[in-house]
């Protein structure tokens, strides 16, 4: 499985990978179902919609997502200005892992 980064507006690139306290505005798609702007370059960036997320540690469905260190998301369990997402699945690993995930 390839990789997903959460990203923000800024630094030198269009987009870059997500830190803690930032406000993520999508996830890298390897497999977008329609692409926007396909003649432009760099990454596809999932906006909405189901995708593969990246996380670390453990994540319940149901959970809101947040940026965490290195382009991952984390869940949390109250409510926080800077939610992209709600975990669909449950991995209670501490790990990092891909799970499935609604963007909003």
């Amino acid at each position: 499985k390839r990789k997903k980064a959460y990203k923000e507006v800024g630094g030198v690139e269009e987009t870059t990978a997500c830190q803690p306290g930032d406000l993520a505005i999508g996830v890298v798609s390897a497999a977008p179902a329609y692409l926007m702007n396909s003649e432009a370059l760099g990454q596809a960036i999932a906006l909405k919609g189901r995708v593969p997320v990246r996380v670390v540690g453990p994540v319940t469905k149901g959970q809101r997502l947040v940026a965490a260190e290195n382009g991952c998301g984390k869940a949390v369990a109250n409510s926080h200005l800077d939610v992209f997402a709600v975990a669909l699945e449950t991995d209670l690993s501490a790990d990092e892992k891909l799970i499935e995930a609604v963007i909003l």
